[in-house]
This record gives C-alpha cells, structure tokens and sequence, in this order.
C-alpha cells in the first residue's frame, strides 16, 4: 500500500469529485464472513483538473459484480463570467431601496444560506438600475459635447 500512495503522490493524482459510495467492493459473502473496501477511486491529475475541472465520477451499485462500476462525466471547466461589482452612487438611484426590498422579501426555500440566493436574485435588478438606455447615454453624450465646444 505504501508503494501504491507513493506513485499517486509522485503522479500528482487527485480524487475527482463524485458520488459518495462508502464501499466499492465486497466478498459478495452475508454476516460475520461479509468483508466490503473502498478499492476503486476515479482520479485526475492537474492537467486533467485544470481542462475537465467539472467532471464528476458516479458509483453504481455493483449488481453481479463484486465492485461497483463507475462512469466519469466529462465536463469541460467553465470560465467565470465578469464579478459583479456594485458602486455606492447607484444607491442613489430613486428605486434603488424599493428594488432592495422587494428582491430581499422573496422567499427562497431548500438552502440555510437563503442570503446568497437573495444577493444573486438582487444582482440583475441593480444592474438594470445602474445601466443607462441607449437615448440618455447619447443624450449626456451631445451635452458633454456641447460643453466642451463652448
């Protein structure tokens, strides 16, 4: 076992991400004779987290077998959109704490961190508030202008 850590230390493989099944393989035999490990594991190295960081690796019930059969999804990593950033002038907006309030006021349910999906659902509405139509834009564009030439 000591030589089998070793290569996986010196291979820089990582477990992936996957379905928790506590036994991958058993004697198949019942009671006091029943042995079950955890023998076989789906892993990556570096380059294949840093490519195919979402895949993710199902157990299955192993059926007839005496190990549990698993299939890995690949999924290629997503790139992170732009961070959302909020500057303080746009509290300032006249429908800047009525919209705060009626997205902080829905309910959300299935999660203790209820806050994150109130601060995500309150994203969209903050950036409609702080972007401006394209009329006002070209409308403050002509008056920069003006000012400008005079």
């Amino acid at each position: 076992m000591h030589e089998f850590n070793n290569m996986i230390r010196t291979a820089e493989l990582e477990d992936l991400k996957g379905s928790v099944l506590h036994f991958t393989w058993s004697n198949l035999r019942v009671g006091g004779e029943a042995i079950s490990k955890k023998l076989d594991r789906a892993m990556g190295n570096w380059q294949w987290i840093d490519k195919l960081g979402n895949s993710f690796a199902h157990y299955h019930s192993p059926g007839i077998s005496d190990h549990s059969p698993v299939s890995i999804q690949l999924m290629r990593h997503l790139g992170k959109g732009k961070p959302f950033k909020f500057l303080n002038f746009g509290a300032n907006h006249v429908d800047f704490i009525k919209t705060v309030k009626e997205e902080l006021a829905k309910v959300f349910s299935g999660s203790p961190l209820i806050v994150i999906h109130k601060l995500k659902s309150l994203k969209g509405p903050l950036k409609r508030l702080s972007s401006r139509p394209d009329e006002k834009a070209a409308d403050l564009r002509r008056r920069l202008h003006l000012l400008q030439n005079q």
